[in-house]
């Protein structure tokens, strides 16, 4: 009796010490896991679930401003390159290699993700000659054959529309430039819808002097969609990251207007100002036609004759026109609105102080960020909720697959152990009562 209570110690002894050294440790392990996969949960919910406070509207201003200086740095860039133009040899080799050499990269969407395409700075190049007839012109296609030269001294022979920029230009002095507009072919809601883009270029010319003296103007056609990445890709409250497609049904986005009001670059590319199929500007949204031009996307926007739809965006064109930047936030519409405007600083090229070039606006419907946190909150929930559901079925089959382990280990080292005191004379055993030399 005493032996059968004695092998059942020791077979209960080495079943507790497999499970002290097996089991007892994954059961911990199990639950300092769950208890981490609920804790990186909350971390991430609380990091989620935010709010527009003063803090991030102070980003955003900032981030604001970032844009507006940078827009002015890439506009002093193109100042430098258009008074190189103007010493460049005039041969096609000259000009050939000037539009290759400058390229910038434009974000793209792809298969493996967000991607850099570089694209021409300048599509052409070209010379005029002191009555305005073009004599040499070369765009990113090659040269243009001297039978579509054009005489620019007759502004409606423009590619879009009434383009003044030799007359404008023959009457600078030395040194001095002309920047015209944002211009290109306007696209209406439903070429967006069907993923067309506006495709603008910026009109850039500088009077050129000999010895007899005005001997012509150098013109350069700036591809627009480098002055239209500064905004198009940026989602205000994500700093630091870039989006190939922003989402203007959103209402978190940043746009760009020009110093006459016009908007530039927008998520919605039919509310910029384009040449109709008529080759003249289309039609400028009021509060008469307003219906009906948003509903087709047929109309330009400018944001001085927009008060009618919301007061805050003629007030903001107006503090930025005087070089000016900050923030409003008022409701719209029972919305929240936080709303950014700062002035673009670039003064040359007849963009003069205080508006400059125009400005950088930046917009968020502040309830609608908290609601599409939320929603993001109750998806990181959801998975938390699965991650802790998976571990705790991993640790449990673990825990009965251990548990068979040991048991079936325990009773493998206890059947020996009976053995070896069944066989005394076992080798490396020695018996007390054996008689030693």
């Amino acid at each position: 009796m005493e032996q059968d209570e004695k092998s059942r110690f020791s077979f209960a002894s080495i079943a507790i010490s497999f499970f002290v050294l097996i089991v007892l440790p994954l059961t911990i392990t199990g639950i300092v896991i769950s208890r981490g996969v609920v804790k990186v949960g909350e971390d991430a919910t609380q990091a989620s679930l935010r709010i527009l406070d003063d803090t991030q509207k102070q980003c955003i201003e900032q981030r604001a401003e970032n844009v507006a200086e940078a827009v002015a740095q890439f506009l002093a860039g193109r100042q430098r390159d258009i008074r190189i133009a103007a010493i460049l040899p005039r041969t096609v080799d000259a000009y050939s290699t000037f539009l290759v050499s400058n390229t910038r990269g434009v974000l793209r969407s792809s298969d493996i993700g967000n991607v850099k395409v570089p694209e021409a700075v300048y599509r052409e190049i070209a010379f005029l000659d002191k009555d305005g007839m073009e004599t040499l012109k070369v765009t990113v296609d090659g040269i243009v054959s001297s039978d579509a030269l054009v005489d620019m001294s007759v502004p409606s022979n423009g590619a879009y529309g009434s383009e003044g920029y030799f007359i404008k230009a023959k009457g600078l002095a030395p040194g001095e430039f002309y920047m015209g507009p944002v211009t290109g072919a306007h696209v209406n809601r439903e070429q967006v819808a069907s993923g067309k883009t506006f495709d603008g270029i910026i009109r850039m010319a500088t009077p050129v002097f000999d010895s007899n003296g005005f001997a012509g103007v150098v013109e350069l056609t700036m591809n627009a969609v480098h002055l239209m990445e500064f905004t198009d890709n940026i989602v205000p409250t994500e700093p630091g990251r870039l989006f190939a497609d922003v989402a203007m049904a959103d209402d978190n986005y940043a746009y760009m207007v020009g110093g006459d009001g016009f908007i530039i670059s927008h998520p919605a590319d039919y509310l910029i100002k384009g040449i109709g199929d008529d080759m003249q500007p289309v039609e400028t949204m009021t509060e008469d036609n307003y219906t009906t031009l948003i509903k087709t996307g047929s109309g330009a926007m400018n944001l001085r004759e927009m008060g009618f739809m919301d007061e805050n965006l003629p007030r903001m064109d107006a503090l930025a026109s005087e070089g000016k930047s900050g923030s409003l936030t008022y409701i719209r519409d029972n919305a929240r609105i936080f709303a950014v405007y700062a002035a673009i600083p670039y003064f040359s090229g007849g963009f003069v102080k205080p508006a400059g070039f125009g400005w950088i606006g930046m917009v968020v419907d502040v309830d609608k960020y908290h609601h599409l946190s939320q929603e993001k909150v109750a998806d990181i929930q959801e998975k938390v909720a699965r991650w802790q559901r998976s571990s705790i079925v991993v640790v449990i089959v673990s825990l009965v697959l251990l548990f068979l382990i040991a048991l079936i280990l325990s009773r493998g080292i206890y059947r020996q152990i009976l053995s070896a005191q069944k066989d005394p004379g076992a080798p490396g055993d020695y018996p007390e009562d054996e008689d030693k030399d």
